[in-house]
């Protein structure tokens, strides 16, 4: 969690040039300049649709990961589905742009590397680590898409409400809760004490 504080301190502060609140800019006109947009006053990503995405996918999504270490792992690796999914985002943005986005120094110094350091940790710590680490890459994939399409659908397409973007996006962040609800962490260490 430290490190998303240091995440959004780039992104939403201060980034690497200095830019107050770059994430906002930036991330509106790469968006325009995919839907073939010239910039305009009507901008996809609101402060709004921002404080929505950080508050059900990564703060949300976090806290419940540490309320429910070490009984129920999911949520920890759906948290850090989403460290990596984030990363490789801004990774791919700045590659394909071939320039600096605001999170991508975070990104490729801090979000990347951890996510690597803690599977390998977790690899010989959790019974079922597969499963956990792919179904964990899948939610948050899944979480990135209904992100975007819901971004798009509420604000570009105006096919509802925006309020009701952050209710989906809420919704999708109490689903880890739900799945691999047994017990590897305990189980395992358990199982080495026999």
């Amino acid at each position: 969690m430290f490190t998303y504080i240091i995440h959004q301190f780039e992104e939403h502060w201060v980034d690497l040039f200095g830019n107050h609140y770059a994430f906002y800019s930036f991330n509106n006109s790469f968006i325009l300049e995919i839907l073939g947009q010239p910039q305009s006053a009507v901008v996809p990503l609101t402060k709004e649709s921002i404080y929505a995405i950080n508050t059900s996918l990564v703060w949300l999504v976090g806290l419940l990961a540490v309320l429910r270490s070490p009984k129920h792992l999911f949520p920890f690796f759906a948290m850090a589905g989403i460290m990596l999914i984030n990363g490789l985002v801004h990774l791919a943005s700045g590659i394909a742009k071939f320039q600096y986005n605001p999170g991508l120094i975070t990104s490729i110094v801090l979000f990347i590397p951890l996510y690597f350091w803690t599977m390998k940790q977790a690899r010989h710590r959790v019974a079922r680590y597969k499963v956990y680490l792919v179904m964990g890459l899948i939610w948050a994939f899944l979480a990135h898409v209904i992100m975007v399409a819901g971004l798009l659908l509420a604000n570009w397409y105006r096919l509802f409400p925006e309020h009701l973007y952050w209710i989906a996006l809420v919704v999708w962040s109490i689903v880890p809760l739900t799945i691999l609800k047994d017990d590897p962490l305990i189980r395992t260490l358990s199982n080495q004490k026999h």
